[in-house]
């Protein structure tokens, strides 16, 4: 297993993708783009998105696609390598995730022209299921995270020694980018919010960074929120598929689990509580090592401040896109607050605990 060593450095701020608009297709011209793939096409919907754009079709026998327009700034390697990995996974695994659609004349990516600006263009399959932040409450939030930790644990595994030219390309959601956000945290108005998320970014600098180096790496999904896990109907507690690998990256492992659990440390409002089944789960199918889950709540922590500063620095740059955007921030802020109340060693020795009498009950 690669490890990311010395590529965790400091670099100039520069993110194109996120500092650009996302595209703004009409309907009609989605629908026109979409005939390169579907004969008669019939469009549905648009899909909310944070940077490219969606829309939800379907062909003469009902079957839906989902047309990808990506921003301008996004280079075709960093499409290629989501396909690939895309194709890689259909191989390895038996995960119900998008599959790459070919066009009419077998290619996986066109660039179209679209309002004076040139765009890449995709399809995938549709995958069926409801956005678990759409879901009702599961029946036992500890199956569902469990279920949750197995499927990334799964994916992991999937993409283990899954190697692409770019891999490596820089995203601002990159746990190797954190230094990065000390430049923009002066778009957080609110003195205490911003002391807040610089003590964050602060004790990523201090005590993560140097032993997240030594860790094991390879490309992983980096984005498993409730937005991209899909649940069936009646939410018995299992996970149907996942979409949005539009994030992917090449990182430490144990961040992709880090940033499952962020998720769910603010709908639980508890960081032991986010992690712990999660965990469980992921163990089952890809274990982590005592030293990776030694980092992960430190990991988990960093990536609630994350969010926080892209979330402001965002909401500024693009006020057009500021509900959406923003989303229910406040209650992230709370969590925040109180993760730094825990000693992330001492959330470590728990989860430790916790895997330890877990593994004496089976």
């Amino acid at each position: 297993m690669k490890q990311f060593g010395k590529t965790m450095t400091k670099q100039p701020f520069s993110y194109p993708v996120l500092e650009h608009p996302a595209p703004q297709l009409t309907n009609k011209q989605a629908e026109l783009f979409s005939s390169a793939w579907l004969s008669e096409p019939a469009f549905i919907k648009p899909l909310a998105s944070e940077r490219d754009q969606n829309f939800l079709f379907k062909d003469q026998n009902e079957k839906k696609f989902v047309l990808k327009v990506a921003n301008s700034k996004e280079p075709f390697g960093v499409l290629d390598l989501q396909n690939k990995a895309l194709e890689h996974l259909a191989l390895s695994t038996n995960l119900i995730l998008p599959k790459v659609i070919p066009d009419s004349s077998s290619k996986l990516i066109r660039q179209e022209e679209v309002n004076e600006s040139k765009h890449y263009i995709r399809m995938v399959s549709y995958v069926d299921g409801i956005p678990m932040g759409d879901a009702k409450q599961p029946k036992d939030f500890k199956v569902l995270y469990f279920n949750m930790g197995s499927f990334l644990g799964l994916l992991g595994q999937g993409l283990k020694g899954f190697t692409h030219d770019n891999s490596n390309h820089r995203l601002l959601w990159d746990v190797k980018e954190t230094e990065n956000l000390f430049e923009i945290i002066e778009f957080i108005k609110d003195k205490k919010k911003k002391e807040l998320v610089k003590k964050s970014l602060e004790y990523f600098v201090e005590h993560i960074k140097e032993p997240l180096k030594k860790l094991r790496s390879q490309v992983i999904h980096n984005d498993m929120n409730p937005d991209n896990v899909l649940v069936t109907q009646d939410f018995s507690d299992s996970v149907s598929g996942m979409i949005d690998f539009g994030d992917m990256v090449f990182a430490p492992l144990v961040n992709d689990l880090a940033v499952a659990a962020s998720y769910q440390t603010v709908t639980q409002q508890d960081l032991l509580t986010g992690i712990c089944y999660l965990l469980e789960g992921y163990q089952k199918e890809y274990p982590l090592t005592k030293n990776e889950i030694a980092l992960l709540p430190g990991l988990v922590v960093n990536r609630i401040a994350m969010g926080l500063i892209i979330a402001e620095w965002r909401a500024t740059t693009h006020p057009e896109n500021k509900e959406y955007i923003l989303g229910s921030i406040e209650k992230t802020w709370d969590v925040l607050r109180q993760t730094h109340q825990k000693q992330p060693k001492e959330i470590a020795n728990q989860l430790i605990r916790f895997l330890s009498e877990s593994e004496n009950k089976l």
